[in-house]
């Protein structure tokens, strides 16, 4: 048999077994497309909430996704007169200083204000920062749902700064994210000189508040003191008198010198009524003492027993005096609080010390591509399962009803 024959033989049977396919490929084609309907009908879920948001997931991991890097810094706020616990405080209270805690979650609450990122816009570009060109469309701001406004800017900004608080130790670790190893350096080195600033305020704020009350004390207690002091003058002018406890001890002092002179006379005219009934000197004598005893009423009536007498001027003087020593003592007392307000404002500053510096990263720890996926593909697939039972209890209702 030549070679020609055997290709018209071979062309024959090539020609032969076409024919008969296209005899059977409509009905198989259409059965094969009747299948794949069904399985497309069977899994349109699992279609629509693993594979798909899976394979988009898996290609922005793969080949969109930017590469982000991190700069880390620690510090502590501490104070000069806290209590220190733990080895850490202890160490710092070798030094005249322990940990403020309480301070330090300030500071924390800070880092992630709005505040801070005003202060970030304003003085360190952060709009450019998070908006570089080697950023993905999801990540640089705005993102492409977004606007460029200060709420998005905030909600954006919280994604790449995250500060954290050790309540045992208190030190607090700040990590700042971006899309250049500069730029996260630089970030947190701002944020840390954000923070001191924030100290700095605080304490002149403790500072000025300290002094300040202290100072409006003193000024009233000075100005309460020159009050009675001019009242105990315009006294002294109106009763003419410097004294009056001195001029009615004087008094007092006259009326037992005439008293003791008084008995003198009346035991010198008993015994003459005894010795010498009719002697001349009785008459004399008893009028002595009846001059001397209304001398005695008289300087008893300047001390006592009316307005004009003594006494009621010697109550004013001394309410007046007692007034007086106690505004001098709340004026010694002020002054004591404030020389003290000023030794405490400067011993209860707060300080930020860093334990370690921001550092320039070499390479970038986000984001997480195999594990970001693969936690994607986990909440697809639990979705996907509460969404099939939850339709298969529906249909299963909807039988029985």
């Amino acid at each position: 048999m030549s070679r020609i024959e055997n290709n018209r033989e071979f062309t024959d049977f090539v020609t032969l077994i076409s024919l008969r396919s296209l005899d059977k490929a409509p009905g198989e084609q259409a059965a094969s497309w009747r299948r794949a309907l069904r399985w497309l009908r069977g899994n349109l879920l699992l279609l629509l909430m693993v594979v798909l948001p899976g394979l988009a997931a898996g290609g922005y991991y793969a080949f969109i996704s930017a590469d982000q890097y991190v700069s880390e810094t620690q510090f502590v706020v501490r104070s000069p007169n806290r209590n220190a616990t733990g080895l850490l405080s202890g160490l710092l209270q070798s030094t005249g200083f322990v940990r403020a805690q309480d301070d330090s979650y300030i500071v924390s609450e800070f880092m992630l204000s709005r505040a801070a990122v005003d202060q970030l816009v304003e003085h360190n570009a952060l709009k450019d920062i998070l908006s570089r060109s080697e950023a993905d469309f999801l990540t640089r701001f705005p993102l492409p749902w977004g606007e460029e406004n200060n709420e998005d800017l905030f909600r954006h900004y919280l994604r790449f700064v995250k500060v954290q608080t050790d309540s045992g130790s208190g030190v607090s670790t700040l990590e700042v994210r971006a899309f250049r190893a500069e730029d996260a350096r630089d970030l947190a080195q701002a944020l840390l000189q954000h923070a001191e600033e924030l100290i700095n305020r605080l304490n002149d704020r403790a500072r000025q508040d300290a002094i300040g009350y202290a100072q409006v004390e003193m000024k009233d207690s000075e100005g309460q003191l020159a009050l009675l002091q001019g009242r105990l003058t315009e006294f002294r002018n109106r009763e003419a008198l410097v004294d009056p406890t001195k001029q009615s001890a004087t008094a007092l002092d006259l009326i037992a010198r005439l008293s003791d002179e008084v008995a003198a006379n009346k035991a010198r005219l008993m015994a003459l009524d005894e010795q010498a009934p009719r002697s001349p000197q009785r008459e004399a004598l008893r009028a002595r003492i009846e001059a001397v005893e209304r001398q005695i009423g008289n300087e008893r009536s300047r001390i006592v027993g009316s307005d004009s007498s003594m006494a009621p001027r010697i109550a004013q003087y001394e309410q007046l005096l007692l007034e007086r020593e106690m505004a001098a003592k709340m004026l010694t007392s002020a002054t004591t609080s404030l020389e003290n307000a000023k030794i405490d404002a400067q011993r209860q500053q707060l300080y930020l010390e860093r334990i370690a510096d921001p550092n320039l990263p070499d390479h970038p720890l986000y984001p997480k591509r195999i594990l970001s996926f693969l936690m994607f593909l986990a909440m697809c697939g639990a979705a996907y399962w509460i969404v099939r039972l939850w339709i298969a209890q529906v249909m299963e209702h909807a039988a029985s009803q």
